[in-house]
């Protein structure tokens, strides 16, 4: 194989690998499963949100339920930067 051969593997390997890491940070806002801001960056999605002030119906549809945290208000608002 020549230089040139080896040089398209290694660019296409790449490629690849930057790909799989922009679909994952779309999916996770760049956040750890099973974390506060990863819930909070799903929750629009979950749930069909459609602007940014709607997060705010995670405090104020249940109010029985604890308020949620600063983390998951984070994520939620991430996900309309990045969607």
């Amino acid at each position: 194989m020549s230089l040139k051969g080896v040089m398209l593997v290694i660019l296409g390997i790449l490629l690849l690998c930057i790909g799989y890491l922009y679909l994952d940070y779309r999916q996770t806002g760049g956040y750890q499963r099973n974390s506060d801001g990863y819930y909070g960056y799903t929750f629009p999605a979950d749930n069909g949100l459609k602007k940014v002030e709607d997060c705010k119906l995670a405090n104020t549809e249940y109010p029985r339920e604890a308020p949620v945290s600063k983390e998951w208000m984070e994520g939620c608002k991430k996900y309309f930067e990045i969607h």
